[in-house]
């Protein structure tokens, strides 16, 4: 008879969205603020915009990547490649398309969008290595038969 693992929980998701939320939600006001001030109420708004933005999207890849935790590990690997990958698509296009828009202050967009970006993924990695959620499997007790045997 094979054992089929349980599925993982989802605290590692809820531990990284708050690990990367908390740390970003505190950089947006200094954000918004630091560009309101250097580049006046067009540049605050488009940063508020971008910050805006960026959480939806990086709390969106975390919602997606807590449905795909039931795959196993290469499914899993590939999952998480794929969503940081369009993540960081999205938004390069969004920075880019939205960058010549008259109505808005690309430099100030692209700034923010960055910086919450970078406070995201930091916050989210400490997060996940604070957890030490082990990435292997635990040795057998000796004097325990082998998996082949």
């Amino acid at each position: 008879m094979t054992e089929h693992p349980a599925p993982a929980p989802a605290a590692p998701f809820a531990a990284m969205l708050r690990g990367a939320l908390v740390p970003s939600l505190v950089a947006a006001p200094i954000v918004v603020i630091a560009l309101w001030v250097a580049r006046g109420s067009r540049g605050g708004l488009a940063a508020l915009l971008a910050v805006v933005v960026t959480i939806a999207f990086f709390a969106g890849g975390l919602a997606v990547m807590k449905r795909v935790t039931n795959a196993n590990p290469l499914s899993l690997l590939a999952g998480a490649l794929a969503v940081y990958l369009g993540q960081v698509l999205f938004l390069g296009i969004v920075i880019i398309s939205l960058s010549s828009a008259s109505w808005l202050d690309g430099t100030a967009f692209g700034i923010a969008a960055l910086a919450v970006t970078l406070v995201w993924q930091v916050g989210q990695v400490v997060a996940f290595v604070r957890m030490r959620k082990s990435v292997y499997d635990v040795p057998a007790s000796p004097g325990a038969p082998e998996a082949g045997e």
